[in-house]
């Protein structure tokens, strides 16, 4: 239990920003919440799967993709204090159109869907704070998807910069390439040209 009071600290602290949570609530989390170590290169959920739990990532790296005939498309990267969903898979119970895999030995938090909607249900309040986190959530896909409209390679890689650079190393250049939809090649060469490997 006092582990999952530390690792969990960092998520109370992003749920009091939007409001205060009860100590209640914050026991019920602590209850709930499953801490589990996740290997590099273990996949959390498959395509086709239903995402029945979401994760708080305590720690390390994650990346959401999914795949379009024979290729990987990378469709979002999560490092630590993401809180982790297949969006809609998880909202509906329905089979998931992406997987989740680690990209670094990470440690998660793991909250099954069927323990959420209970707390929903005696903390009704929650409700705002899921509202607020979800809005955030398509901002942050909206913002990747003006990216990728983008037709110049250097706007693109500067997107990345500017939200993953601290991560640079840890992902390798197929996945960036691939979550910028720009082809290994024209990644490398605009790395080259703005001189940053």
């Amino acid at each position: 239990m006092e582990t999952n009071i530390v690792l969990l600290a960092p998520l109370f602290e992003i749920l009091n920003d939007i409001q205060p949570l009860s100590e209640k609530l914050k026991l019920l989390f602590i209850k709930h919440f499953k801490i589990e170590e996740v290997k590099k290169g273990k996949v959390l959920l498959f395509e086709k799967d239903i995402c029945k739990s979401l994760w708080f990532l305590c720690d390390g790296l994650l990346r959401s993709y999914h795949n379009i005939g024979d290729k990987e498309i990378t469709s979002r990267i999560m490092y630590t204090g993401h809180i982790v969903i297949s969006a809609g898979s998880f909202f509906t119970q329905t089979p998931a159109t992406e997987s989740i895999e680690a990209l670094a030995d990470c440690v998660v938090a793991k909250l099954s869907f069927n323990d959420l909607q209970d707390i929903y249900k005696r903390f009704p309040e929650f409700n705002y704070h899921t509202r607020l986190i979800t809005e955030q959530y398509f901002y942050k896909q909206e913002q990747r998807l003006y990216m990728l409209r983008k037709h110049d390679a250097a706007a693109k890689y500067n997107f990345f910069l500017e939200n993953y650079a601290e991560y640079l190393k840890d992902i390798p250049q197929k996945y960036i390439a691939s979550f910028l939809n720009v082809a290994p090649e024209t990644l490398s060469r605009t790395r080259s040209k703005l001189g940053k490997s």
